[in-house]
């Protein structure tokens, strides 16, 4: 039987302590002197079956800015830069623009979730709580509201249903959660996150929580949890333990912030872990540590800290090349980046590499 929120239906969760290192089923990462470990250059080749480069196409309304994301869904490529979706195949070639921006009811104002399905892409805008469905050619299919859930971070489970982030006090006398919701506005479940100190004004904080899909399992980590958990069920299960040492973030921070004014000096934040996981695939677990990208061998239990040399390309540039940075490993355990054009003026070039296993 679904609910709406109340105060009263939480389902607690009780959060494991990471002092259970001892449990097998645990991955650790040990960060603890990740700055210490020598930043390595190998080839892309060494660690991916494949690698596959897409030269997306540039005109004159096709000129794409910085990247927030970049999704692969049924031979078509979904390109998210300035608060527009553009729309590729795998060969690079520009399909259609998705874009419907305005306060109308099949309409987005801030763009904060891009997650295709089949032949169409589901779009959350945190600005007007709504999640809209368009086909990949732009044609509206369906919206909902979500109003009052305040979500900080979403992620899409299947079909019409999510899963999404709701930070301290976002509702009266709660404190954060996870909710299970779809499109009737009704809440399947509710996961109550272990509490912090009570705060005064909703905050929030950039990339706060963050979800990836590794095959059909679905993760989650929490910037002031230095664990990973696996859901399942509609349940937290801890799967991974990210070993941060004096990095370890102080769980009562952001309720300090809470009880200031948000917009004033965020050096409390400074020196704290800033580690999110980014994808995973049945090999490697990609985390962005402090902006920088490291890989856990889950084989090997070892930590690196890798850039790649790209295979040699007419249209790569070579400068370019060398800063290359994947933004994910997709659920279908591709990782997934852009490197520059050779022609400056020009789009940007998409490798996917498909990762060993």
């Amino acid at each position: 039987m679904r609910r709406y929120i109340t105060p009263f239906l939480f389902l607690s969760l009780v959060i494991v302590s990471c002092n259970h290192l001892s449990n097998s089923n645990y991955i650790v990462i040990d960060l603890v002197n990740h700055n210490l470990l020598p930043i390595e250059e190998i080839l892309l080749s060494d660690i991916a079956e494949s690698i596959q480069i897409i030269s997306l196409e540039t005109n004159d309304s096709v000129l794409l800015s910085t990247l927030s994301d970049i999704k692969i869904e049924k031979n078509r490529l979904y390109a998210w830069s300035s608060q527009e979706i553009y729309v590729f195949d795998l060969e690079g070639m520009f399909l259609n623009k998705i874009s419907s921006r305005g306060r109308g009811p099949r309409e987005y104002l801030n763009l904060r979730g891009l997650f295709p399905e089949n032949d169409d892409v589901w779009i959350v805008d945190n600005s007007v709580k709504r999640a809209l469905k368009f086909s990949s050619s732009n044609r509206y299919l369906t919206s909902f509201d979500f109003f009052p859930h305040i979500f900080s971070a979403y992620y899409h489970i299947e079909s019409d249903s999510f899963i999404g982030f709701i930070p301290d006090n976002a509702l009266p006398n709660t404190n954060m959660m996870l909710a299970f919701f779809d499109s009737t506005g009704l809440v399947d479940s509710i996961l109550h996150l272990k509490p912090i100190l009570e705060g005064e004004i909703v905050m929030t904080i950039p990339q706060e929580a963050s979800f990836i899909n590794h095959g059909s399992q679905i993760k989650f980590k929490h910037i002031f949890n230095d664990t990973i958990y696996a859901i399942r069920n509609n349940k937290l299960s801890p799967d991974m333990v990210v070993l941060l040492g004096a990095r370890k973030a102080n769980e009562n921070a952001r309720a300090v912030a809470l009880k200031t004014d948000p917009r004033a000096d965020f050096n409390i934040f400074e020196g704290m872990d800033k580690t999110r996981i980014v994808g995973e695939n049945n090999r490697f677990v990609y985390l962005d540590v402090e902006n920088s990208p490291v890989f856990y061998d889950k084989r090997l239990r070892k930590v690196h800290k890798w850039t790649f040399i790209l295979p040699e390309d007419e249209r790569i540039d070579l400068e370019a090349a060398k800063k290359f940075t994947p933004l994910c490993i997709d659920k279908n355990g591709y990782l997934i980046g852009q490197t520059g054009n050779v022609k400056e003026e020009d789009n940007p070039v998409i490798i996917v590499a498909k990762l060993m296993e």
